[in-house]
Protein backbone atom coordinates (compact mmCIF):
# COMPACT_ATOMS: atom_id res chain seq x y z
CA UNK A 1 0.00 0.00 0.00
CA UNK A 2 1.08 3.21 -1.03
CA UNK A 3 2.44 5.98 1.90
CA UNK A 4 -0.55 9.16 -0.10
CA UNK A 5 -2.84 6.24 -0.07
CA UNK A 6 -1.90 5.11 3.66
CA UNK A 7 -2.25 8.38 4.87
CA UNK A 8 -5.42 9.27 2.48
CA UNK A 9 -6.95 6.48 4.82
CA UNK A 10 -5.57 7.60 8.09
CA UNK A 11 -6.61 11.46 7.79
CA UNK A 12 -10.37 9.96 7.10
CA UNK A 13 -10.88 9.22 10.65
CA UNK A 14 -8.80 11.87 12.48
CA UNK A 15 -10.95 14.75 11.11
CA UNK A 16 -14.24 12.81 11.08
CA UNK A 17 -16.53 15.85 10.58
CA UNK A 18 -14.66 17.20 7.89
CA UNK A 19 -14.51 14.56 5.99
CA UNK A 20 -17.00 11.81 5.83
CA UNK A 21 -16.38 9.29 8.28
CA UNK A 22 -15.75 6.04 6.35
CA UNK A 23 -17.12 2.45 7.43
CA UNK A 24 -14.39 0.67 9.35
CA UNK A 25 -12.27 -2.47 8.69
CA UNK A 26 -11.65 -5.79 10.19
CA UNK A 27 -13.84 -6.91 13.48
CA UNK A 28 -11.38 -7.29 16.46
CA UNK A 29 -12.02 -8.59 20.04
CA UNK A 30 -12.64 -5.96 23.18
CA UNK A 31 -9.69 -5.69 25.44
CA UNK A 32 -10.17 -7.35 28.19
CA UNK A 33 -12.22 -5.62 31.38
CA UNK A 34 -9.37 -6.55 33.82
CA UNK A 35 -6.72 -5.17 32.15
CA UNK A 36 -3.59 -3.96 34.01
CA UNK A 37 -2.69 -0.55 34.45
CA UNK A 38 -0.41 0.43 31.04
CA UNK A 39 2.59 1.92 32.04
CA UNK A 40 4.20 5.04 29.90
CA UNK A 41 6.33 4.45 27.22
CA UNK A 42 9.13 6.16 25.32
CA UNK A 43 8.01 9.59 23.05
CA UNK A 44 7.85 8.88 19.36
CA UNK A 45 6.86 12.56 18.86
CA UNK A 46 9.01 14.75 16.67
CA UNK A 47 9.02 17.82 18.92
CA UNK A 48 10.05 17.08 22.16
CA UNK A 49 7.26 19.17 24.21
CA UNK A 50 5.01 16.03 23.14
CA UNK A 51 5.54 12.89 25.29
CA UNK A 52 3.93 9.47 24.26
CA UNK A 53 2.48 7.61 26.97
CA UNK A 54 0.19 5.39 25.83
CA UNK A 55 0.04 3.51 22.32
CA UNK A 56 -2.05 0.63 21.45
CA UNK A 57 -2.81 -1.79 18.69
CA UNK A 58 -6.21 -3.07 18.25
CA UNK A 59 -6.65 -6.48 16.03
CA UNK A 60 -5.23 -7.58 13.04
CA UNK A 61 -1.87 -6.51 11.94
CA UNK A 62 -2.97 -4.35 8.87
CA UNK A 63 -5.89 -2.15 11.32
CA UNK A 64 -5.48 1.07 11.72
CA UNK A 65 -6.34 1.79 15.47
CA UNK A 66 -7.36 5.05 16.83
CA UNK A 67 -8.23 7.55 19.61
CA UNK A 68 -10.55 9.97 18.35
CA UNK A 69 -11.99 12.16 21.40
CA UNK A 70 -10.66 12.86 25.13
CA UNK A 71 -12.58 14.42 28.25
CA UNK A 72 -11.08 15.22 31.27
CA UNK A 73 -13.36 14.93 34.76
CA UNK A 74 -11.04 15.14 37.67
CA UNK A 75 -7.32 17.12 38.39
CA UNK A 76 -5.53 13.75 37.34
CA UNK A 77 -8.85 11.21 35.36
CA UNK A 78 -9.45 11.46 32.21
CA UNK A 79 -11.05 9.27 29.76
CA UNK A 80 -10.10 8.67 25.41
CA UNK A 81 -12.30 7.05 23.44
CA UNK A 82 -12.20 5.80 19.35
CA UNK A 83 -11.85 2.42 17.77
CA UNK A 84 -9.75 0.84 15.08
CA UNK A 85 -10.05 0.08 11.58
CA UNK A 86 -11.54 2.53 9.07
CA UNK A 87 -12.99 1.44 5.67
CA UNK A 88 -14.67 -1.77 7.27
CA UNK A 89 -16.77 -2.94 10.39
CA UNK A 90 -15.18 -1.84 14.15
CA UNK A 91 -15.34 -1.94 17.06
CA UNK A 92 -15.15 0.86 20.07
CA UNK A 93 -12.40 1.00 23.05
CA UNK A 94 -12.40 3.54 25.68
CA UNK A 95 -9.58 4.18 27.99
CA UNK A 96 -9.69 5.69 31.37
CA UNK A 97 -6.53 7.83 32.99
CA UNK A 98 -6.48 6.90 36.71
CA UNK A 99 -3.66 7.22 39.71
CA UNK A 100 -1.38 8.41 36.66
CA UNK A 101 -1.79 5.25 34.20
CA UNK A 102 -4.13 4.65 32.05
CA UNK A 103 -6.54 1.64 31.81
CA UNK A 104 -8.85 -0.46 29.92
CA UNK A 105 -12.31 -0.16 30.31
CA UNK A 106 -15.02 -2.50 29.90
CA UNK A 107 -17.85 -1.54 27.10
CA UNK A 108 -21.15 -2.86 26.85
CA UNK A 109 -21.00 -6.51 24.62
CA UNK A 110 -21.66 -6.26 21.16
CA UNK A 111 -21.40 -3.07 19.96
CA UNK A 112 -19.90 -1.94 16.42
CA UNK A 113 -19.05 1.67 15.17
CA UNK A 114 -15.93 4.34 15.98
CA UNK A 115 -16.54 6.03 19.03
CA UNK A 116 -16.04 9.67 17.71
CA UNK A 117 -17.37 12.13 20.27
CA UNK A 118 -17.73 12.32 24.11
CA UNK A 119 -19.06 14.68 26.80
CA UNK A 120 -19.04 14.73 30.66
CA UNK A 121 -20.72 17.16 32.99
CA UNK A 122 -18.77 15.04 36.30
CA UNK A 123 -16.03 12.03 36.90
CA UNK A 124 -19.89 10.01 37.51
CA UNK A 125 -21.50 11.47 33.99
CA UNK A 126 -19.76 10.56 31.00
CA UNK A 127 -21.44 10.37 27.86
CA UNK A 128 -20.26 9.05 24.04
CA UNK A 129 -21.62 9.00 20.62
CA UNK A 130 -20.37 6.60 17.78
CA UNK A 131 -20.10 7.81 14.75
CA UNK A 132 -21.28 5.10 12.41
CA UNK A 133 -22.54 2.46 15.46
CA UNK A 134 -25.70 4.58 15.99
CA UNK A 135 -25.66 4.15 19.82
CA UNK A 136 -25.04 6.92 22.91
CA UNK A 137 -22.82 5.13 25.88
CA UNK A 138 -23.48 6.48 29.54
CA UNK A 139 -21.15 5.99 32.42
CA UNK A 140 -22.94 6.12 35.91
CA UNK A 141 -19.22 6.02 37.88
CA UNK A 142 -19.59 2.71 37.84
CA UNK A 143 -20.03 1.11 34.58
CA UNK A 144 -21.13 1.74 30.88
CA UNK A 145 -24.61 1.40 29.32
CA UNK A 146 -26.33 2.29 26.02
CA UNK A 147 -28.62 4.51 26.88
CA UNK A 148 -29.95 4.69 23.71
CA UNK A 149 -29.90 3.15 20.32
CA UNK A 150 -31.26 4.39 16.73
CA UNK A 151 -31.95 1.84 14.33
CA UNK A 152 -31.51 3.94 11.03
CA UNK A 153 -27.82 3.85 12.11
CA UNK A 154 -27.65 7.33 10.70
CA UNK A 155 -24.20 9.84 11.85
CA UNK A 156 -23.45 10.64 15.15
CA UNK A 157 -21.31 13.88 15.24
CA UNK A 158 -21.27 15.02 18.49
CA UNK A 159 -22.87 15.05 21.85
CA UNK A 160 -22.94 17.94 24.90
CA UNK A 161 -24.19 16.38 28.49
CA UNK A 162 -24.90 19.08 31.14
CA UNK A 163 -26.13 17.19 33.54
CA UNK A 164 -27.12 12.84 33.56
CA UNK A 165 -30.47 14.06 32.36
CA UNK A 166 -29.81 17.10 30.02
CA UNK A 167 -28.32 15.34 27.42
CA UNK A 168 -27.93 16.64 23.49
CA UNK A 169 -26.95 14.22 20.98
CA UNK A 170 -26.53 15.36 17.40
CA UNK A 171 -26.52 13.10 14.21
CA UNK A 172 -26.67 16.09 10.71
CA UNK A 173 -23.42 15.99 8.77
CA UNK A 174 -21.28 19.06 8.15
CA UNK A 175 -22.75 19.22 4.44
CA UNK A 176 -26.15 18.46 5.60
CA UNK A 177 -26.29 14.93 5.05
CA UNK A 178 -28.97 13.26 6.71
CA UNK A 179 -28.15 11.22 10.15
CA UNK A 180 -30.01 10.11 12.82
CA UNK A 181 -30.83 14.14 13.90
CA UNK A 182 -30.77 15.87 16.99
CA UNK A 183 -32.02 14.34 20.02
CA UNK A 184 -32.80 16.10 23.72
CA UNK A 185 -32.25 13.46 26.92
CA UNK A 186 -34.00 14.92 29.56
CA UNK A 187 -36.39 13.79 32.48
CA UNK A 188 -35.58 10.48 31.63
CA UNK A 189 -36.97 10.98 27.68
CA UNK A 190 -35.70 11.21 24.87
CA UNK A 191 -36.72 13.90 22.36
CA UNK A 192 -36.34 14.26 19.01
CA UNK A 193 -35.75 18.39 17.84
CA UNK A 194 -36.92 20.13 14.74
CA UNK A 195 -36.42 23.10 13.07
CA UNK A 196 -32.80 25.13 14.01
CA UNK A 197 -31.83 22.51 16.48
CA UNK A 198 -32.67 19.43 14.28
CA UNK A 199 -29.72 20.81 11.76
CA UNK A 200 -26.75 20.94 14.36
CA UNK A 201 -23.80 19.19 13.43
CA UNK A 202 -21.51 20.87 16.35
CA UNK A 203 -22.46 22.14 19.44
CA UNK A 204 -20.98 23.50 23.08
CA UNK A 205 -22.96 24.64 26.19
CA UNK A 206 -21.94 27.45 28.06
CA UNK A 207 -24.81 26.76 30.19
CA UNK A 208 -27.94 25.10 30.48
CA UNK A 209 -29.85 27.83 28.85
CA UNK A 210 -27.34 29.04 26.15
CA UNK A 211 -25.91 26.14 23.66
CA UNK A 212 -23.77 27.11 20.59
CA UNK A 213 -24.27 24.77 17.73
CA UNK A 214 -23.21 25.40 14.46
CA UNK A 215 -26.09 23.86 11.80
CA UNK A 216 -25.40 22.93 8.28
CA UNK A 217 -25.75 24.20 5.38
CA UNK A 218 -23.93 24.72 1.49
CA UNK A 219 -22.02 27.04 2.41
CA UNK A 220 -20.03 25.82 4.78
CA UNK A 221 -22.41 26.22 8.24
CA UNK A 222 -24.46 28.71 10.49
CA UNK A 223 -24.27 29.60 13.79
CA UNK A 224 -27.22 29.13 15.94
CA UNK A 225 -28.02 29.32 20.08
CA UNK A 226 -30.15 28.27 22.74
CA UNK A 227 -31.76 30.03 25.08
CA UNK A 228 -33.67 27.56 27.29
CA UNK A 229 -36.66 27.36 25.30
CA UNK A 230 -35.76 27.02 21.32
CA UNK A 231 -33.27 27.35 18.83
CA UNK A 232 -32.19 30.46 17.10
CA UNK A 233 -30.09 31.98 14.33
CA UNK A 234 -27.30 34.08 15.57
CA UNK A 235 -27.30 37.14 12.87
CA UNK A 236 -24.61 37.16 10.45
CA UNK A 237 -21.59 39.02 10.49
CA UNK A 238 -18.45 39.38 8.15
CA UNK A 239 -16.11 37.78 10.25
CA UNK A 240 -18.13 34.53 9.48
CA UNK A 241 -18.32 34.85 5.75
CA UNK A 242 -16.66 32.73 3.64
CA UNK A 243 -15.86 30.21 6.81
CA UNK A 244 -15.73 26.19 5.89
CA UNK A 245 -16.96 25.81 10.13
CA UNK A 246 -15.66 22.36 11.81
CA UNK A 247 -15.95 23.24 15.68
CA UNK A 248 -17.51 25.62 17.97
CA UNK A 249 -16.54 26.47 21.57
CA UNK A 250 -18.52 28.20 24.29
CA UNK A 251 -17.14 28.97 27.65
CA UNK A 252 -19.85 31.98 28.13
CA UNK A 253 -22.21 34.32 26.93
CA UNK A 254 -19.80 36.70 26.11
CA UNK A 255 -16.70 33.97 24.76
CA UNK A 256 -17.63 31.89 21.83
CA UNK A 257 -15.42 30.45 19.31
CA UNK A 258 -15.53 28.90 15.63
CA UNK A 259 -12.49 27.00 14.25
CA UNK A 260 -12.61 26.12 10.13
CA UNK A 261 -10.83 26.90 6.59
CA UNK A 262 -11.89 29.62 4.54
CA UNK A 263 -13.42 28.71 1.44
CA UNK A 264 -10.69 28.48 -1.52
CA UNK A 265 -11.30 27.03 -5.36
CA UNK A 266 -10.00 23.92 -4.76
CA UNK A 267 -10.88 21.89 -1.26
CA UNK A 268 -10.03 23.80 1.85
CA UNK A 269 -7.98 27.26 2.37
CA UNK A 270 -6.28 29.22 5.14
CA UNK A 271 -6.91 27.84 9.42
CA UNK A 272 -9.37 30.42 10.41
CA UNK A 273 -10.87 31.51 13.35
CA UNK A 274 -13.70 33.27 14.92
CA UNK A 275 -14.49 34.57 18.48
CA UNK A 276 -17.46 36.46 19.60
CA UNK A 277 -16.32 39.11 22.50
CA UNK A 278 -20.37 39.31 23.65
CA UNK A 279 -19.99 42.60 21.73
CA UNK A 280 -18.66 41.53 17.74
CA UNK A 281 -17.07 38.60 16.32
CA UNK A 282 -13.49 39.02 15.14
CA UNK A 283 -11.38 37.06 12.97
CA UNK A 284 -8.29 35.57 13.47
CA UNK A 285 -6.44 34.14 9.79
CA UNK A 286 -4.02 32.04 11.53
CA UNK A 287 -0.43 31.58 10.27
CA UNK A 288 -0.44 27.62 9.63
CA UNK A 289 -1.35 25.75 7.13
CA UNK A 290 -4.41 22.54 7.44
CA UNK A 291 -7.19 21.43 7.75
CA UNK A 292 -9.05 22.53 10.62
CA UNK A 293 -10.39 20.02 13.95
CA UNK A 294 -11.25 20.15 16.94
CA UNK A 295 -11.29 23.17 20.03
CA UNK A 296 -10.38 23.08 23.77
CA UNK A 297 -10.17 25.73 26.43
CA UNK A 298 -7.07 26.93 27.56
CA UNK A 299 -8.66 28.18 31.18
CA UNK A 300 -7.12 31.45 30.63
CA UNK A 301 -9.58 33.08 27.68
CA UNK A 302 -7.66 31.40 24.65
CA UNK A 303 -7.83 27.95 22.81
CA UNK A 304 -6.29 24.94 21.73
CA UNK A 305 -7.11 23.70 18.35
CA UNK A 306 -6.37 20.32 16.29
CA UNK A 307 -5.66 20.66 12.54
CA UNK A 308 -4.26 18.29 10.09
CA UNK A 309 -0.77 19.23 7.62
CA UNK A 310 -2.28 19.87 4.26
CA UNK A 311 1.35 17.74 2.51
CA UNK A 312 2.68 14.49 3.40
CA UNK A 313 3.96 12.89 5.47
CA UNK A 314 0.37 13.41 7.69
CA UNK A 315 1.17 15.41 10.89
CA UNK A 316 -1.22 16.57 13.44
CA UNK A 317 -0.60 20.32 14.18
CA UNK A 318 -1.38 21.54 17.62
CA UNK A 319 -2.27 25.44 17.22
CA UNK A 320 -2.79 28.28 20.44
CA UNK A 321 -4.33 31.14 20.31
CA UNK A 322 -3.82 32.80 23.82
CA UNK A 323 -6.71 35.61 24.77
CA UNK A 324 -4.59 38.38 23.36
CA UNK A 325 -3.93 37.02 20.20
CA UNK A 326 -0.67 35.51 20.47
CA UNK A 327 -0.42 32.00 18.08
CA UNK A 328 2.12 29.45 18.71
CA UNK A 329 2.32 25.83 17.10
CA UNK A 330 3.66 22.49 17.88
CA UNK A 331 3.82 19.63 16.00
CA UNK A 332 3.15 15.60 16.68
CA UNK A 333 5.08 13.04 14.02
CA UNK A 334 5.15 9.55 15.17
CA UNK A 335 5.55 6.33 12.40
CA UNK A 336 4.89 7.31 9.07
CA UNK A 337 2.61 9.79 9.64
CA UNK A 338 0.42 10.85 12.24
CA UNK A 339 -2.92 12.62 13.66
CA UNK A 340 -4.18 14.05 16.25
CA UNK A 341 -8.13 14.66 16.81
CA UNK A 342 -8.67 15.77 20.47
CA UNK A 343 -7.14 18.17 23.22
CA UNK A 344 -8.48 18.34 26.86
CA UNK A 345 -6.58 20.48 29.85
CA UNK A 346 -5.93 17.96 32.84
CA UNK A 347 -7.35 20.44 35.56
CA UNK A 348 -4.93 22.95 37.77
CA UNK A 349 -2.25 20.68 36.14
CA UNK A 350 -0.99 22.92 33.45
CA UNK A 351 -0.85 18.91 31.51
CA UNK A 352 -2.17 18.75 27.83
CA UNK A 353 -3.46 15.68 26.52
CA UNK A 354 -3.84 14.68 23.01
CA UNK A 355 -5.60 11.60 21.64
CA UNK A 356 -5.10 10.37 18.03
CA UNK A 357 -2.85 7.94 16.49
CA UNK A 358 -0.13 7.41 13.62
CA UNK A 359 0.83 5.13 10.64
CA UNK A 360 2.77 2.42 11.15
CA UNK A 361 4.47 -0.11 7.53
CA UNK A 362 1.75 -2.43 7.90
CA UNK A 363 -1.38 -0.42 9.55
CA UNK A 364 -1.96 1.88 12.02
CA UNK A 365 -1.50 2.62 15.87
CA UNK A 366 -4.18 4.50 18.58
CA UNK A 367 -2.17 6.68 20.96
CA UNK A 368 -1.92 9.47 23.65
CA UNK A 369 0.42 12.24 23.91
CA UNK A 370 0.47 14.81 26.90
CA UNK A 371 2.60 18.23 27.41
CA UNK A 372 3.31 20.49 29.82
CA UNK A 373 2.42 23.91 29.14
CA UNK A 374 2.13 27.09 31.14
CA UNK A 375 -0.94 28.05 33.26
CA UNK A 376 -0.29 31.46 33.87
CA UNK A 377 0.70 34.26 31.03
CA UNK A 378 0.96 34.15 27.31
CA UNK A 379 2.22 30.88 25.60
CA UNK A 380 6.67 31.11 25.01
CA UNK A 381 6.56 28.47 22.23
CA UNK A 382 8.76 28.23 19.54
CA UNK A 383 7.00 28.85 16.16
CA UNK A 384 5.16 32.73 16.79
CA UNK A 385 2.99 32.93 13.70
CA UNK A 386 1.88 36.51 13.12
CA UNK A 387 -1.75 35.52 10.97
CA UNK A 388 -4.01 38.70 11.00
CA UNK A 389 -6.71 39.72 13.51
CA UNK A 390 -9.41 41.77 12.04
CA UNK A 391 -12.08 42.88 13.92
CA UNK A 392 -15.80 42.91 10.96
Amino acid sequence: MSSMHRSGKYLAWVMPMLLPMLLFAQFWQAWPAAAKPIRPIAARSADAAWREVLTRHYGAQANASGFSAVVVTGRNTAWAFGGTNPGGPSVPVAMYLSGGSWHAASLPAGLTGFISSASASSDRDVWAVSSSGGYALHWNGTSWTVAKRWHNHGQLTDVTALSSDNVWVFGTGAAGLPGVGSWHFSHHTWTRVGGLGGEVYRASAASRDDIWGIAASRTGGRIVRYNGRRWRLVRRSAALRGIHMSDILATSARDAWVAGNLAAKHGYGKLVLAHWNGLYWVRIVLAADGWAGRLAPDGRGGVWLTAEATSLPARGLVLHISAGGLQSRSIVLAGDGSGVSGLALLRGTGTLLATGGYLTMTGGDAAIWRRQVLIIGEDRDAGHGAGSVKRI
